[in-house]
């Protein structure tokens, strides 16, 4: 996975979801779905296809379509296995 990028992308919907127009509920979750995304980046155990689960509840957020939409067209050219650390 190209780390750096990747890692970037979920910064930026973190960033969005800070404004984005839904209920206390939602950004909790969102929020800490991207905790959990973010740790599971940074010890190299985020697959393409537990990233594209998770993008799949984080676009029921309308604001976040446009990152959501980013992490996706970049994790299909990713593979479906983690990374092995560096």
């Amino acid at each position: 996975m190209h780390r750096h990028v990747t890692r970037e992308q979920l910064e930026q919907c973190r960033h969005a979801l800070a404004s984005a127009e839904a209920s206390d509920e939602m950004h909790a979750l969102a929020d800490d779905l991207l905790d959990k995304l973010l740790r599971m980046h940074d010890s190299c155990r985020l697959s393409r296809d537990v990233l594209l689960l998770a993008l799949d509840s984080l676009a029921l957020i309308p604001d976040l379509a446009g990152c959501v939409d980013r992490i996706r067209a970049h994790a299909g050219e990713l593979p479906s296995r983690p990374a092995p650390p560096d």
